[in-house]
């Protein structure tokens, strides 16, 4: 089958880049990862098995022909209500199309007793570029990054890999081809809370720079070929793409029209001069959190009330405003919210081009192969990605190369990022690794093994729908976890151009 990748010439040519020369090699024996829930494999919102086979490590590893690559492997358990551990997300199955549930939940974890460290220790929870090197002694419990890495790094206080961090972990394996994939999170924080705070939320780039560089200096060693990434926009991927800021139509899926105008959402920031008390219209450019405002919504938030939105209670017909996120110096608390706002918008893709520019130069100044990962994003997100006469995208859901959190890479997506990943090393090096089967995982279904695949009649998918089942499953109940619908959007109530 022939693979045809849509991607401008530009992009094309900056697939990936060369930082520095590389003596030639033609093969590799031990693969070893450090990075966060990309290198892990975390799909819809968790992490467990099936994705973790699929991810664009263990897909590098096959290519290879590592046999001992070692993941700490977690058992995924049929969804309970509520859950008893990490939820995973996933497409469902209605009369009327394809929505978000819970699908299943994370399990045990299926080999905790390797005598050595894992060679995938990338672990996700939302670890920084310092939880590489700073994270000696994970506290299960404490924080989501303790309690991956607690299973990961297995640095618990007792345990033979207490007092050490990833990186000196990868180093012990005396890797020969290794992925440096940390700092999405460095930006990606700011975006999912939905608060913008420069050295709170959002890494200064002082602070990344000499993390990141303490990091790869403990990596470093003659003959060793270490993969770099640079970072996407994170407010371009579908959590933040999806839902426009204002009032549709939920059985038309089409703008309320008032006036012969849309009708702006409502949010809990006031604008002034214009609006000095909240709740405000928000903005055009404004970016909503699909899932999380979504979910309020449903429930009339940030709906006017003349439009049959949730007012707040004794206020009369004063609606209730979709929450900004805050925080209070110099400690906090720090409250999530479920907008972003222009300025925020502004701010995070600043952040990341100056990012950008500094991995850029650590990564030549050490003999790196960086991989442009956005470059490689943004002419996927503009042109989508042809595979068999199928053209994927980057719509939730429906597009095919995001999984069910809008956030991470489904299958189809780690494949093409391994694919791409092994062009750089094959590119830079002069190695010959066989790229991945991007068709078998397109037509390959990824469902939890306890699920009944069905199909949806009257429904027309798109792209790769067509050839995918969906997962069958009784939703949990609107009071747990309330059903998004992601069918496609008209244009015109879209938000963001690419």
């Amino acid at each position: 089958m022939t693979i045809r990748k849509l991607l401008p010439a530009a992009a094309a040519s900056a697939a990936f880049l060369l930082a520095g020369a590389l003596p030639a090699q033609t093969t590799f024996h031990k693969f070893v990862v450090v990075g966060d829930s990309l290198g892990a494999g975390h799909e819809g919102n968790c992490t467990v098995q099936r994705y973790q086979l699929r991810g664009a490590s263990k897909l590098i590893a096959d290519a290879i022909g590592q046999t001992d690559f070692e993941q700490a492997l977690i058992d995924e358990s049929p969804p309970v209500n509520p859950p008893t551990s990490y939820p995973c997300l996933g497409a469902v199955a209605t009369s009327t199309g394809i929505t978000v549930g819970i699908i299943s939940q994370e399990g045990g974890q299926l080999n905790p007793s390797l005598g050595r460290p894992y060679d995938n220790l990338a672990f996700n929870g939302g670890p920084r570029v310092r939880d590489f090197v700073d994270l000696r002694v994970s506290v299960p419990g404490r924080s989501d990054v303790d309690n991956y890495a607690a299973r990961v790094l297995r640095n618990v206080a007792g345990s033979p890999f207490a007092g050490t961090n990833a990186v000196e972990q990868a180093a012990s394996l005396n890797p020969d081809l290794m992925l440096y994939w940390v700092g999405n999170n460095d930006l990606l924080g700011a975006a999912t809370r939905g608060v913008v705070v420069d050295g709170v939320t959002l890494t200064t780039v002082a602070d990344f720079e000499a993390k990141y560089t303490e990091g790869l200096q403990t990596i470093l060693a003659s003959g060793r070929t270490i993969v770099t990434f640079n970072f996407p926009d994170a407010t371009s991927i579908p959590l933040f793409t999806t839902l426009p800021p204002i009032v549709i139509n939920p059985g038309t899926q089409q703008p309320v029209i008032v006036n012969g105008s849309t009708v702006p959402l409502l949010g809990s920031r006031a604008l002034p001069p214009e609006c000095p008390v909240a709740p405000c219209p928000i903005p055009a450019g404004t970016l909503l959190n699909t899932i999380l405002a979504g979910q309020l919504m449903q429930q009339g938030v940030g709906i006017p009330a003349a439009l049959g939105g949730l007012a707040v209670e004794g206020s009369g017909n004063l609606a209730t405003a979709l929450p900004d996120g805050s925080f209070t110096p110099p400690a906090g608390p720090l409250e999530p919210g479920v907008l972003l706002y222009p300025d925020e918008v502004a701010a995070i893709r600043q952040r990341t081009a100056d990012i950008n520019t500094r991995v850029a130069a650590i990564s030549s100044a050490n003999g790196c192969v960086l991989v442009d990962a956005n470059g490689i994003f943004a002419g996927v997100a503009a042109h989508g990605y042809e595979i068999g006469g199928v053209t994927l995208t980057t719509a939730f859901l429906a597009g095919g190369l995001f999984s069910g959190d809008g956030v991470h890479p489904s299958a189809i997506g780690y494949a093409i990022i391994a694919d791409y990943i092994i062009q750089a090393i094959n590119g830079a090096t002069g190695s010959a690794i066989p790229r991945p089967n991007i068709a078998a995982a397109m037509f390959t279904p990824n469902v939890p093994s306890f699920g009944a695949a069905v199909t949806t009649p009257g429904f027309e998918p798109d792209s790769w729908m067509l050839q995918l089942p969906y997962l069958s499953v009784a939703p949990p109940p609107p009071s747990a976890m309330p059903l998004v619908e992601a069918t496609s959007r008209p244009a015109s109530t879209r938000t963001v151009s690419r």
